[in-house]
């Protein structure tokens, strides 16, 4: 029997579920262009994850170039990389 296949066939099953990691990278972002001392608590909170899921975003952005620290953990600030 000849199997057909309608729709694409490679058409991407994580979408969905990278969308709102995607999301929360961009917030992420946007908070620290606008406050760039603000600490992983803060980002936590205002994006309602648990700061072990911030700390594997803020690991994402700094691989990605998109995100670096300037100094110590303790009085450095973070630096979107342009």
């Amino acid at each position: 029997f000849p199997v057909t296949i309608k729709g694409p066939v490679n058409d991407p099953v994580n979408d969905p579920v990278n969308d709102p990691v995607n999301d929360r990278l961009s917030e992420i972002k946007k908070l620290i262009d606008n406050d760039k001392h603000i600490t992983r608590e803060e980002l936590a909170r205002i994006c309602g994850v648990s700061i072990e899921t911030i700390k594997r975003d803020i690991i994402k952005l700094k691989k990605k170039n998109e995100l670096k620290r300037v100094g110590s953990d303790k009085s450095g600030y973070w630096e979107i990389v342009k």
